[in-house]
């Protein structure tokens, strides 16, 4: 069953040309303003409160543990995207910073020159060559397009995803605790999109940039309106 959904969205995806990019932006933006009230009155208190209150030193023991538990599912995904020297530089981090980093608390592995940049199934259908479809705004989830969905429904259900295997981490989850450190680095990009003229299409044109940047890992193909 999870097969045929997640090949049925692909199959949609591939229906969209480039310039249908976001064919439903006024559902969109209904989702954009319900999740924008969450987080103004949850999620970003809460990270606030978070940064400016917990000591950095605690922030950062999260902020590793929890990087190099995230750096199991790039790892699956460098596997998948056939990238031979990353992967062995990715299982290198985990395997440092899972013993001498004391279980991911110390990045003991970039003081090293072991780094590596964040894979996920999304980047991977990319590379496979599936179209990024419609632009979507999925509720609590954010922005995605309809190939990121597909590759979020795969990273978070699968085995690779370690924080799911986490018991709960006394009053707070695992994933609690990781969608406030995800949070924390969003921020200053809050704080630049608030004070745009529209908050929405900042959003997406961000996102959408910023993911042709990863899935060509820094390098996007140059277009004719960028040579201008």
């Amino acid at each position: 069953m999870n097969k045929f959904l997640i090949g049925l969205l692909l199959l949609i995806s591939s229906s969209f040309a480039v310039a249908e990019i976001d064919p439903f932006e006024e559902t969109n933006r209904v989702v954009y303003e319900f999740n924008e009230t969450i987080d103004d009155n949850l999620l970003e208190p809460v990270s606030r409160a978070y940064k400016d209150n917990m000591p950095n030193f605690v922030q950062d023991r999260v902020s590793n543990f929890f990087g190099n538990l995230r750096d199991v599912t790039t790892l699956a995904n460098q596997i998948l995207q056939f990238k031979v020297e990353q992967s062995a530089i990715t299982l290198g981090r985990i395997a440092v910073n899972s013993t001498v980093g004391l279980y991911g608390l110390f990045d003991v592995a970039t003081e090293i020159d072991l780094t590596t940049t964040n894979e996920d199934f999304g980047q991977t259908l990319a590379l496979w060559g599936v179209n990024e479809g419609p632009y979507i705004v999925l509720p609590l989830m954010g922005p995605s397009t309809l190939r990121d969905s597909a590759g979020l429904y795969v990273d978070l259900s699968s085995d690779a995803n370690l924080i799911n295997e986490m018991e709960d981490m006394g009053a707070l989850s695992a994933s609690t605790m990781n969608l406030i450190d995800k949070r924390v680095e969003l921020l200053p990009v809050t704080d630049l999109i608030d004070q745009s003229d529209d908050p929405y299409i900042t959003m997406r044109s961000s996102y959408l940039q910023k993911r042709e940047f990863d899935i060509f890992d820094g390098n996007p193909p140059v277009t004719e309106d960028d040579e201008f």
